[in-house]
């Protein structure tokens, strides 16, 4: 299997931090690195992530704090960092710091994965109920991968649908891509020079321009499916209004494959 770099998006989450990693204690393949991602985190949240490091030492798991200052949304930027300071890992598997993982999360990520292949997969959204009541001891146990709506089940069976046809047949905005669950083979990453740092604003496409750029490469990627097969948990929050501030317009620019402002600029 190959070896891979889990790359955590965080900013100020100190809430779901410690059911998110002990998360990633239990995971059945160990060959992984962790990096968190974090967009200009508080003391509180450094020293959290800090206090874990021998406890992922222990299980031969090296655990990476990447952080810059906090200076608006730079979410891309700080995940194109986390990728910069590594080159060794195939595989980069993306998520974010508010969903807990199953024990194989990272298994099957690595079992599908092939030079030239991008994963797509999602998240049971737990309600603001069941995330309050999800104790440490629940993940530690596994048991928390009972939960997940019929709501949700139908919707993830959906985009598997969606997905593995509209690839097929090469309909836009096929598959369909979630940034807290995704895959993608390094190589195949740097094609593209990561991701575009330009999205400065959340929700307003920039995982999705991730996906547009991928499939626009040649040879195309390897599509790997794994709706319903490999979700993650994500925790309740509400979501924060974005404002009109955003990216719209930027997304609706015929952007190039390659972006400009990525893992290099170029």
């Amino acid at each position: 299997m190959p070896h891979t770099r889990l790359i955590l998006a965080t900013y100020n989450q100190t809430a779901f931090l410690p059911r998110v990693l002990l998360g990633y204690l239990r995971q059945t393949n160990s060959d992984y690195t962790l990096v968190i991602a974090d967009d200009g985190s508080r003391q509180d949240q450094i020293d959290l992530i800090a206090s874990y490091v021998p406890r992922f030492e222990d299980c031969g798991v090296r655990l990476e704090h990447v952080w810059h200052e906090d200076d608006g949304w730079r979410k891309n930027t700080i995940m194109n960092e986390a990728v910069r300071r590594s080159t060794d890992e195939s595989l980069l598997i993306f998520s974010d710091a508010d969903c807990i993982p199953s024990a194989r999360f990272i298994e099957r990520h690595a079992y599908v994965h092939e030079p030239w292949s991008f994963h797509v997969a999602g998240a049971y959204r737990l309600t603001e109920a069941e995330s309050e009541a999800l104790t440490e001891e629940d993940v530690e146990s596994g048991a928390f991968e009972s939960l997940g709506s019929d709501e949700d089940k139908k919707a993830l069976l959906e985009r598997r649908r969606k997905s593995i046809w509209g690839t097929r047949f090469r309909r836009k905005n096929r598959p369909k891509v979630i940034g807290l669950n995704m895959g993608v083979d390094r190589a195949l990453f740097e094609e593209i020079n990561g991701f575009d740092e330009n999205f400065t604003w959340p929700y307003q496409g920039e995982d999705t321009d991730l996906r547009d750029r991928l499939m626009r490469v040649r040879p195309r990627p390897r599509v790997k499916v794994l709706y319903t097969e490999n979700e993650v948990y994500h925790l309740y929050h509400p979501m924060k209004a974005v404002g009109r501030n955003d990216n719209r317009e930027y997304y609706r620019l015929k952007r190039p494959v390659k972006c400009a402002n990525g893992l290099r600029s170029l």
